[in-house]
């Protein structure tokens, strides 16, 4: 079994399915995650784009508001529960939009070439990562452009690092893993992402380490219990086979670590985010 087969198990199995479970939330969560992809990536009316691991198709609506429709968009994911439910999601959307489920490390598209690839938290866990940009640069037209948001270290991304203390504390340590292994911080290293792109050969390469502010609503125990049950936390509770009661426990220590966040209009948490823009060449 491959690594990448691994992948699309995990983000089809419960685990995964919580981002549909969450969905209203982590869409409200994310949006200026979006707003930030939009604007490295400048899409045009009429320009033809491929979204890389679309999830639950937030990123894919949010850059079809700016292609019209005599633009396209190919979502691609490699779990078939969360692109069945992004498809369901796109009635009403003008951009002609087609969901397929690709394994970007290896597979060809053929409804290519695109003026943009784009990633938002989606290219982080391929099993060989040169040979996935490789593959995705060849879907690129000449001079096609590159723009991917990913996550910074743990350490003053606190929408990791509340969640993951929290379940250490009641259940034990995670896995030991490497920084640049496969899995959401698989980017937190901004130099070694550049040279994973270098060698798969795209050109003026641009990375910058940003911190963005994510807004939640409220009250706090929602924002709480929302990042308990996915990211670091659910990792650590599948790994013990974690029950209710560490799930709450968990939430209880996000809540106190998230009340410097809270405001009379929401919750706003910072997040230190890696972004990447690069073009194709020629």
């Amino acid at each position: 079994m491959t690594d990448n087969q691994k992948q699309a198990d995990y983000w089809s199995s419960s685990a995964g399915l919580k981002w549909i479970q969450f969905e209203e939330e982590l869409d409200t969560v994310f949006e200026a995650v979006n707003e930030t992809l939009v604007n490295m990536a400048q899409p045009q009316c009429g320009e033809r784009i491929v979204d890389i691991g679309c999830g639950t198709g937030a990123t894919t609506r949010a850059f079809a508001e700016h292609l019209g429709p005599d633009g396209y968009i190919s979502a691609i994911d490699i779990s078939k529960p969360l692109l069945s439910h992004a498809k369901s999601r796109s009635r009403g959307v003008e951009t002609r939009t087609n969901y397929s489920l690709t394994d970007a490390q290896a597979d060809a598209m053929t409804d290519g070439p695109f003026d943009v690839a784009v990633s938002r938290f989606g290219v982080m866990f391929f099993a060989d990562p040169v040979a996935a940009f490789r593959n995705i640069r060849k879907w690129l037209r000449p001079g096609g452009r590159l723009a991917i948001a990913g996550w910074a270290s743990v350490d003053g991304n606190p929408w990791f690092e509340a969640p993951r203390d929290g379940a250490i504390a009641q259940l034990g340590p995670a896995d030991p893993s490497d920084p640049h292994a496969p899995g959401p911080l698989g980017f937190q290293n901004i130099d070694h992402v550049t040279a994973i792109l270098e060698d798969a050969g795209f050109a003026n390469i641009e990375a910058n380490c940003s911190t963005i502010v994510m807004r939640h609503p409220g009250p706090l125990e929602s924002v709480a219990a929302l990042a308990a049950n996915i990211g670091p936390a659910a990792r650590i509770i599948k790994k013990y086979g974690g029950n209710a009661d560490d799930v709450r426990a968990i939430a209880k220590h996000v809540h106190e670590a998230f009340r410097p966040f809270e405001e009379a209009s929401g919750v706003r948490i910072p997040a230190r985010l890696n972004l990447f823009t690069a073009d194709a060449g020629n």
